[in-house]
């Protein structure tokens, strides 16, 4: 498991390599992925995990663009924007994202300049006077002439490619890239293109849903006949969402017993003495089972 664009430490000490917004402030906790130093950064890092640990995979968080007050809130901010004026201060403007833009034929500094204006009018109307619509497609499409949409694919092309870039050096390690779903389309407004990861897949993490274990094996169930044949399901439990050794054993003799061999708890650093015990319990569970 390893976080790559969500730091402290490395955009304050290389402010170069930090996102930079529509108003030109630095996002002071995130790489950003355009970032050729930054992309090197993360393909140097897999390499090197995969050389020293000999992992079966690379399970990864923040590979792509930080939000806008994601991970570290930004100081003196007492009052929230609006969803979608959130969604605007999270693009990046430094100028490797404006450099892939003009290889694509999108001016993105005319937009950063539209997106400033707006921005300028809309901040400092009183918050009841806001819209506070949430930042979808269809508004992504049409707002500021269309401009929006086309540097959101420039964005998505950004990080599907150095997804493509891990995939391939995970394969070259005959290692496993995770986590992902079954999705198998192109999403712009989350800036990946899983279609391109999906003839690569080994691991497919499942969740299970419903409110009692009946449900919840028949929805893990429906899940893994969705795994394409040449991958297989995968699932992670979160232990601080139980309040109990047994229950937590339970779900996870249940994944285990529909199926799944591939099992993982999350960030152990996080959980207290007893949560880790009771991970004991459920690993002792799953080696028996």
């Amino acid at each position: 498991f390893v976080v790559f664009h969500y730091s402290v430490p490395l955009p304050t000490r290389y402010p170069h390599t930090c996102c930079i917004d529509a108003l030109g402030e630095p996002h002071r906790t995130y790489l950003c992925p355009s970032n050729p130093d930054v992309r090197s950064y993360d393909l140097a890092l897999v390499e090197e995990l995969l050389d020293t640990y000999s992992g079966d995979g690379i399970r990864h968080e923040s590979l792509g663009f930080g939000g806008w007050n994601q991970i570290a809130l930004c100081n003196k901010v007492e009052v929230l924007p609006t969803p979608r004026d959130q969604f605007l201060l999270s693009l990046c403007f430094c100028e490797h994202c404006v450099s892939r833009a003009h290889e694509e034929d999108v001016d993105a500094l005319s937009l950063r300049g539209s997106i400033r204006d707006h921005l300028y009018r809309s901040l400092p109307q009183n918050p009841t006077e806001w819209d506070d619509s949430a930042p979808d497609e269809q508004w992504a499409r049409n707002v500021f002439g269309g401009q929006l949409w086309r540097y959101l694919d420039v964005r998505c092309n950004t990080v599907s490619s150095l997804f493509g870039e891990v995939q391939n050096l995970c394969n070259s390690h005959d290692a496993a890239f995770m986590p992902f779903g079954t999705r198998n389309d192109r999403d712009v407004m989350a800036c990946n293109d899983y279609s391109l990861m999906y003839p690569h897949l080994k691991r497919v993490s499942l969740g299970a849903t419903g409110n009692d274990p009946v449900a919840q094996r028949t929805s893990l169930q429906a899940a893994i006949e969705e795994v394409p044949h040449h991958a297989e399901p995968e699932i992670m439990h979160n232990q601080r969402s139980f309040d109990s050794s047994p229950k937590l054993t339970e779900a996870v003799m249940l994944a285990r017993d529909v199926g799944i061999r591939h099992h993982s708890f999350h960030y152990y650093g996080m959980s207290r003495r007893h949560e880790l015990e009771w991970i004991g319990d459920s690993r002792d569970a799953w080696a028996k089972g």
